[in-house]
């Protein structure tokens, strides 16, 4: 008898992360349901946020790269007159004694933490220093010295403010590594009357986006009905030039090797797709027209 052949799905999940659970949690959930591995996510929650988290199972966990570069949209609610350690709700709240602000002011404030800006990263992250993740150490009580990162914000929108409570709604869109918890620490700084993260939604991921996401109970209730939610594993890759590929060309590629590329109009990076237009791997092009292959995807 042959062999059973399992057929092995590759693709990306746009899963709704609901508060209180991990993004590793929410991966081991869909994991569970599809029996798919390997399975990973695009881009870290925090456990106390919702919303979009791209899911990549089989083959796609090897373009998690590229969805690192997708801009992400959040919907930040802040609280003005006082501070956390934490930068968020869940950390130890200290109350301001310096008077709310006014709309005019924060509206006025925001420009300077859009562009390319320098952000320290929360003493409570999971980001590591000695091997050790900081939040760790700041349990412990340590006082470490955290080195600014620079990150990009797109876009900062004050969506909506009540001055008499404090609590404001800001649209920000940013690049990966940016911690909208430090946003919200430095911007109540900034205005004199401290602040901090009270909710965190993520609206969109790329071209991912809330309204088209699968609730975790919906996805883990479907039985073999997951699969209507997954999308193609190229979908970060759609915007690159594509090359489409020969026999011979695709099979050296197959096997990793560098081939000549004359019909690509410039260099860098390239889908290569077979004659039937499957997705047979992503390379880059240098200047001399060579096609390196960077990851191969067999069928």
């Amino acid at each position: 008898m042959c062999p059973t052949v399992l057929r092995v799905r590759s693709g990306i999940l746009n899963v709704h992360k609901p508060s209180g659970k991990t993004s590793f949690a929410v991966v081991r959930a869909v994991r569970g349901a599809t029996g798919v591995e390997p399975a990973g996510h695009g881009g870290t929650l925090d456990p106390a946020a919702d919303g979009v988290l791209p899911i990549l199972l089989g083959r796609a966990t090897r373009v998690a790269d590229f969805i690192h570069e997708w801009p992400k949209t959040y919907v930040a609610t802040l609280q003005f007159g006082a501070t956390s350690d934490t930068y968020d709700g869940e950390g130890m709240i200290a109350q301001s004694t310096g008077p709310l602000p006014e709309r005019s002011a924060i509206e006025a404030a925001l420009p300077a933490f859009t562009g390319r800006i320098p952000q320290v990263p929360p003493a409570f992250s999971a980001l590591k220093q000695g091997g050790e993740p900081l939040y760790q150490k700041a349990r412990r009580g340590e006082s470490v010295a955290i080195a600014p990162r620079e990150v990009e914000i797109h876009q900062l929108r004050l969506e909506a403010y009540a001055p008499a409570s404090g609590v404001c709604r800001l649209e920000v869109i940013c690049g990966a590594g940016t911690y909208v918890r430090s946003l919200a620490h430095d911007l109540g700084a900034r205005l004199g009357c401290g602040a901090y993260l009270r909710a965190l939604t993520r609206t969109a991921v790329g071209p991912l986006h809330l309204a088209d996401a699968v609730r975790l109970e919906a996805l883990v209730g479907a039985g073999d009905g997951w699969e209507r939610w997954l999308l193609p594993m190229d979908l970060p890759l759609r915007g690159w030039p594509a090359l489409v590929l020969d026999a011979d060309r695709a099979l050296a590629v197959s096997h990793g090797r560098a081939i000549p590329a004359p019909e690509a109009t410039g260099t860098g990076r390239h889908r290569l797709l077979d004659q039937t237009g499957r997705l047979l791997a992503w390379g880059t092009v240098d200047p001399g027209g060579t096609l390196q292959p960077r990851a191969v995807f067999p069928p």
